[in-house]
């Protein structure tokens, strides 16, 4: 996947510009890592063909398999994430957006006492079988046989809150190793190709457990290779240090962050995190703004991220995105019209909420119409100072929903409005905007 596309995928699920440059960031760091590696091993490769034919020397990969050839650069793409893997639940696009939103962070998330518990007492064998497992696999990201069905989705993010309580699987996911083994409406997986085997069927609950038993195991597997356990100690160390540093110089905790962050997901979002995974970090970024990133999750489902300020507790930027975003399409333009004073009045109570009852110049509703449909259902309010200073507030037109909100300027929305800007972004996309200035 290219940046472009990339790029493309992240504004589908509504992703805000700082943390798709973010993301984008890492990506191209990872990737020049590998290329960097790739280089190296083709010139270790050459040298060997040089040599080929000295006393000693084997022509490299002779008696050895293509698996085999290459088992160290796949081991290298498969180093620990950070925190867990996203599996794929629509597009791959749509997975590697999802999944960089929980892999760019510098520590693990917290996982609950009962599921840790669990993972601890799996048999080394298993946690040895599940590594080997992964090690031997090329696919970048799980397929399926089927889609979710909408009820399916709806319980799988129950279930998986459950999970994070203590309700597990009573069995585990039959694993085959390849296609040939599969029976008709069989539910399994299939290790070769990474491919889940849905029947013909709604999954019962327990088949929905096994699935995510199944993902926090291999994610507990992949954890405890030698190489990514060296560099999970080394980063959350480095954490450690920084902010003892910052809370030397007066600034807040860790944990008062995360205080902070979930009274704002009850207020502005009106959701409890009961049952979540919660990740928090001290963000190292490029901006000179100090700050905390706290997410909750529930993972394939929804995320939700808090900025605050690691100096005074404020809260800068509050963001979230839903995998259900994904597999919609936008809503017709003059359907979406009809619910932007709506929004804006919602976006005006947001940002009572916040504390901000400031005078604006100007007001604007901004979005992207392609194929004569808002993409990503995404609406933006504009409020603009005297200063052209001001704050963005994002809802989804579709069900009046908020997203986010964040501090913006007026450059940023005329670069937006900029036609070149949008067609660099989105093939065919149009911008629009509506004055608000009632």
């Amino acid at each position: 996947m290219d940046g472009q596309d990339l790029k493309k995928a992240m504004e589908q699920v509504h992703i805000q510009d700082k943390m798709q440059e973010d993301i984008i960031r890492y990506l191209r760091k990872e990737q020049a890592g590998e290329a960097n590696q790739v280089k190296a091993d083709e010139e270790k490769r050459n040298k060997m063909k040089i040599d080929k034919g000295k006393p000693g020397i084997k022509e490299p990969g002779a008696e050895r398999t293509d698996k085999e050839k290459y088992g160290d650069a796949r081991t290298d793409k498969r180093k620990w994430n950070k925190t867990g893997t996203f599996r794929k639940m629509g597009t791959l696009a749509a997975a590697m957006v999802m999944a960089v939103l929980v892999i760019a962070v510098p520590v693990r998330a917290a996982i609950r006492y009962l599921v840790q518990e669990r993972m601890e007492q799996l048999p080394k064998e298993e946690v040895e079988s599940l590594a080997e497992m992964m090690e031997e696999q090329e696919a970048p990201a799980d397929g399926f046989s089927r889609p979710y069905s909408e009820s399916e989705k709806e319980r799988m993010g129950e279930l998986y809150r459950a999970y994070q309580k203590g309700t597990f699987p009573q069995g585990e996911i039959t694993r085959l190793k390849d296609r040939g083994q599969v029976e008709e409406n069989m539910f399994c997986y299939i290790e070769e190709t990474e491919f889940f085997y849905f029947p013909d069927r709604e999954l019962t609950d327990e088949e929905l457990l096994e699935i995510i038993d199944f993902n926090y195991k291999r994610d507990y597997a992949l954890a405890q290779n030698t190489e990514n356990q060296a560099d999970i100690k080394a980063r959350e160390e480095e954490q450690k240090r920084q902010q003892a540093l910052l809370q030397e110089e007066g600034g807040i905790s860790q944990q008062q962050a995360i205080g902070i962050a979930e009274g704002w997901m009850e207020t502005l979002y009106g959701v409890s995190i009961d049952g979540m995974e919660m990740n928090a970090y001290l963000n190292d970024d490029d901006t000179d703004i100090r700050k905390y990133c706290v997410n909750y999750s529930v993972r394939s489902q929804c995320y939700y991220y808090f900025y605050i300020s690691a100096v005074d507790g404020k809260l800068l930027e509050a963001t979230s995105s839903w995998a259900v975003d994904l597999d919609k399409e936008g809503m017709e333009e003059d359907r979406a019209k009809e619910q932007i004073e709506v929004c804006y009045r919602q976006a005006e109570g947001i940002l009572e909420q916040l504390g901000i009852t400031d005078t604006y110049k100007n007001v604007y509703c901004f979005y992207v119409v392609e194929d004569g449909k808002v993409r990503g259902n995404n609406l933006g309010y504009y409020f603009i100072r005297e200063d052209g200073s001001g704050y963005r507030v994002d809802f989804s037109c579709e069900e009046n929903r908020f997203r986010g909100c964040r501090n913006a300027t007026l450059a940023e929305y005329e670069m937006k409005m900029d036609p070149e800007y949008v067609k660099e972004r989105i093939e065919g996309g149009e911008a629009r905007t509506v004055s608000l200035n009632f």
